[in-house]
C-alpha cells in the first residue's frame, strides 16, 4: 500500500497539488500532432483564445479566493504571444512550469533538437515571468528516457509527465523526481469537444459536469484512503467555462477544508522529497 511506501511532511495523509496547462490556440496539437492547425481562425484557435479570455481568469480567481498556489505548465510560445498574462500568473505567486514551446512532440525529435527546444523554452519562461522555471511537464505526445536527462541536464528539478505510480519517486535512469499523473484527473479529454476537426477524435459529446466533480471527489477520497498524490491537471478552456468553474471551486472547498491534506506546489512537493531523501526510485 502507498502508506508504507511514502512519508508526507507534518504527518499529512496525502498530497494534493493543483496544475494548469497553459496552451492556448496550441492545444490541438495533443489531438493533431502532424495537423497544420492556423492559430489566426477556426473553431479551435477560437476555444483557445476563449480560454485564455475567459476561463483563465475565473481559474486564477478560485485560487485566489481559497489562497491555493497552483504550478502553470507554460508553453514558451504562449509566452509570447500572452507575455502579459504569463507574468500575472507569476505575480499571484503561482509557479510557473515548461510545457515545451510549440507543443512538440518530443520523441519525433533528435537529441541535439530536444536539448535546443527545451533550454529556449526554459529560457524565454524564465524572461517574461521574472522566475525561475524548475518543473517539466511534456507536451502531450511521446518522449524517452533521453528526454528525462536531457531536462535534467538543463537545470530542471523534476517532471509531471508520466503515469506509472501515484506517489513521487526518483527515476533511476535520469535521476530525476516525477510526480505522476492521471488521465481521469485530466480535465480536457472530458469537455473538449470540436466536429471539424473532431476533438477528441472518437468522443461524441462533452461529459457532465456534475459527473466529473463526483469522479474527482471518489479519487479525493482514495488518495486520502491510500496515502498518494492526487495531481489534478486543468485547462483554462474546460474548467475554466463559466458552467464548470463550480468544479473546481467545490473541490478546492473540499481540499483547503481537510486538515489532513497536504496541498502543495509542484516545486514543494518535489523540494521536499529531494532535501528530505524519503522517496523510491524505478
Amino acid at each position: 500500500m502507498s502508506k508504507d511506501r511514502i512519508c508526507w511532511p507534518k504527518g499529512k495523509t496525502c498530497a494534493v497539488m493543483i496544475s494548469v496547462n497553459i496552451e492556448a490556440e496550441y492545444f490541438a496539437k495533443m489531438y493533431y500532432p502532424d495537423g497544420n492547425i492556423d492559430l489566426n481562425s477556426g473553431e479551435i484557435s477560437a476555444l483557445g483564445w476563449e480560454g485564455m479570455t475567459f476561463g483563465l481568469p475565473k481559474i486564477l480567481d478560485a485560487l485566489d479566493d481559497r489562497g491555493v498556489k497552483a504550478t502553470f505548465f507554460v508553453l514558451a510560445a504562449v509566452a509570447d504571444r500572452y507575455p502579459e498574462v504569463v507574468k500575472e500568473i507569476a505575480l499571484r505567486g503561482h509557479e510557473i512550469g515548461c510545457h515545451g514551446y510549440y507543443h512538440e512532440n518530443l520523441a519525433l525529435l533528435s537529441a541535439q533538437e530536444q536539448r535546443s527546444v527545451l533550454k529556449w523554452a526554459k529560457d524565454r519562461l524564465e524572461e517574461v515571468s521574472g522566475s525561475e522555471v524548475r518543473g517539466f511537464r511534456m507536451p502531450e505526445g511521446e518522449m524517452t528516457e533521453e528526454t528525462l536527462r536531457i531536462v535534467r541536464d538543463l537545470g530542471f528539478t523534476y517532471s509531471s509527465s508520466l503515469s506509472d505510480d501515484d506517489i513521487p519517486y526518483l527515476r533511476r535512469e535520469s535521476l530525476m523526481i516525477e510526480l505522476p499523473i492521471h488521465w481521469a484527473l485530466y480535465d480536457l479529454p472530458y469537455f473538449v469537444y470540436t466536429w471539424a476537426p473532431q476533438i477528441p477524435q472518437g468522443q461524441s459529446r462533452s461529459a457532465n459536469a456534475n459527473d466529473v466533480l463526483e469522479n474527482w471527489k471518489i479519487e479525493l477520497e482514495g488518495a486520502l484512503k491510500y496515502g498518494t498524490l492526487f495531481n489534478l491537471q486543468l485547462d483554462p478552456q474546460a474548467t475554466g467555462e463559466q458552467g464548470r468553474i463550480f468544479i473546481l471551486e467545490e473541490l478546492l472547498n473540499l481540499i483547503v477544508q481537510n486538515e489532513k491534506i497536504w496541498l502543495a506546489t509542484g516545486e514543494e512537493i518535489a523540494s521536499y522529497f529531494e532535501k528530505a531523501k524519503k522517496i523510491n526510485s524505478m
